[in-house]
């Protein structure tokens, strides 16, 4: 028991310290000596700097040791943000109709995949405390006030990323605290349910903010922060403020496991964090050398053939105006054909004929050369291109982890439910008028979002030409004009497709959008359970503890 406690909870960055460093001698070689690690100044401030880095790995990054992706991939396919029936990192389970369950028992085949996110995140959370513990006291300084108070607004933001960012994909979490006994290396906090430490993650982003506001962060030896700490992105204490903010907004939204969760959303609170947080998209220079990477992207993973990557239908088909979205979803769902999309919107290939669309392809999707054999639900014309660029390059240059279209569109679903429709529908025209869709403000659209997800009003304005169009119940075979709900979350999955984690997950369960039987969270690892002498469990599929009730669009009920 002792060596599954020291393997969940001794922060992997430290011992990669302890070992670059002649000063340090440590008598217990099997246990890291926190607090001789974090005795040098220099040391602290340098593996502070590196905590967002860490909360990036634990999201996007690569388990190198094991050659696998964390539930990156599977986030995905749950969502239909990709689609493919490959085994690799469990996309093709989580995607699969219907839907299976996802279990934490011992030996189970995503083993790996589903304890790497938690892993890396709980021990960025740990490094975090550690180090506050330290530059808390009064007698540390890395210099300068200024310094100080970067340092600990920094750590603090990372501690919040990392903490929010697990209780946004598992039901559960620990809380390592400044308070924790820093002696005793077989403590184990226990694990608390997702909101519990999301509450906690928002103080911490809270915490970063008041550091950061503070006259003399900004004085000599403060902000901007160190070019190494978010590559790319020297920020000011000003515009570090603004992406905290933005942090804030996206997980106190997204916590939400349920449409009736989503609703009871402190609104007022996403709104005011996502008016004032960042202006542009927040890029990450990424450099797999120094290892900043999005690994999901290599050329022969993502963009390898229609096996590992397909934009499905069952979203993107609501851009089509042709009625062949409609006959798709009449079709039974293992004899569904693909199809040529045909829309107003620019992001999509642009022409009624295959040779039309290869030649003009549009501002994030592309139309292949030819379809994949076979029929089924899962087999698509179309694949997603914006990022191919950066794959083509081997990862290397800015790479979008929080765009500034979604943390709009957490501004204008927050406006939407609050009845302010003219401000959101401002905010949505931002990226839909853009790209060749009929503008929604100054048309008086109004909208009402119900308890369960769904929402009526105001068709959006385009007529047969409308984009969205959205699956009507109660066949879901048919499809009409959406509102002013549909069209912000519209703009959202088209703007923050591969962009980010998880961001299609988090809100269509949120929204109600899932598939039937998804599971909405992913259990706590196998490892971290025996470590507390805990049982395992599973979540999702039929008679799951954890799945959605019946999709809003119908997707995964009966033969859709």
């Amino acid at each position: 028991m002792h060596t599954l406690r020291r393997q969940a909870f001794v922060p992997l960055v430290l011992l990669g310290v302890m070992a670059c460093s002649d000063l340090l001698e440590v008598d217990n070689k099997n246990q890291a000596d926190r607090e001789r690690v974090l005795r040098r100044p220099a040391d602290v401030e340098a593996l502070g700097g590196t905590l967002y880095q860490q909360v990036h790995a634990g999201t996007m990054g690569m388990n190198s040791a094991a050659n696998t992706i964390g539930i990156y991939p599977q986030l995905m396919t749950a969502a239909f943000e990709n689609t493919s029936g490959l085994a690799n990192f469990g996309m093709g389970p989580r995607s699969g109709l219907p839907r299976q369950w996802i279990s934490n028992s011992r030996g189970n085949p995503y083993s790996v995949e589903q304890q790497f996110d938690f892993s890396q995140l709980q021990r960025t959370a740990k490094t975090a405390s550690d180090i506050l513990r330290t530059v808390l006291e009064p007698s540390f300084t890395v210099g300068t006030q200024a310094g100080n108070l970067r340092l600990r607004a920094f750590t603090e933001f990372a501690y919040g990323a990392a903490l929010g960012t697990t209780a946004l994909t598992y039901d559960s979490l620990s809380i390592p605290k400044v308070s924790d006994p820093i002696a005793d290396v077989n403590f184990v906090p226990d694990l608390v349910g997702a909101r519990d430490g999301l509450t906690f993650a928002l103080q911490r982003l809270d915490s970063a903010i008041a550091y950061a506001t503070q006259s003399a962060a900004s004085q000599s030896g403060g902000f901007p922060l160190p070019a190494t700490w978010l590559p790319g992105n020297p920020l000011t204490a000003a515009d570090f403020v603004r992406l905290v903010r933005s942090y804030k907004a996206r997980l106190r939204a997204n916590v939400a496991r349920t449409p009736q969760e989503r609703a009871a959303v402190d609104w007022a609170a996403v709104i005011a964090d996502a008016q004032n947080g960042i202006a542009s998209d927040f890029k990450i220079t990424m450099d797999p050398s120094t290892g900043w990477d999005v690994p999901w992207l290599a050329t022969t993973l993502h963009f390898r053939d229609v096996n590992w990557h397909q934009m499905n239908y069952y979203i993107i088909g609501m851009a089509d105006v042709s009625g062949r979205y409609d006959t798709w979803l009449a079709t039974n769902r293992d004899d569904r054909a693909p199809f040529l999309i045909s829309t107003p919107d620019l992001r999509f290939p642009q022409g009624a004929t295959r040779t039309a669309q290869i030649a003009a392809p549009g501002k994030y999707l592309r139309t292949r050369t030819t379809d994949p054999t076979g029929n089924g639900w899962q087999n698509s014309s179309y694949d997603h291109y914006r990022h191919r660029a950066f794959a083509d390059a081997t990862r290397k240059g800015p790479f979008p982890v929080m765009t500034k279209a979604e943390i709009d569109m957490l501004a204008a679903e927050g406006l939407l439910r609050t009845g302010q429709f003219e401000a959101a529908a401002t905010l949505i025209d931002k990226t839909r008028t853009t790209n060749g869709l009929a503008a929604v403000s100054g048309q008086g659209l109004t909208v009402t979002i119900e308890a369960n997800g769904k929402s009526t009003g105001t068709p959006v304005p385009g007529g047969a030409a409308c984009v969205p169009r959205v699956p009507v119940a109660p066949t879901y075979t048919t499809t009409a004009c959406g509102n002013l709900f549909e069209a912000m979350k519209w703009e959202k999955r088209m703007e923050s497709a591969f962009s980010g984690y998880g961001i299609w997950f988090f809100d269509s369960r949120g929204w109600g959008d899932l598939p039937e039987n998804t599971a909405l969270e992913w259990p706590v690892p196998f490892q971290e359970m025996d470590a507390r002498s805990h049982p395992f469990y599973d979540f999702g599929g039929s008679g799951g503890r954890s799945s959605a009730a019946p999709s809003n669009y119908g997707f995964g009920s009966g033969n859709q």
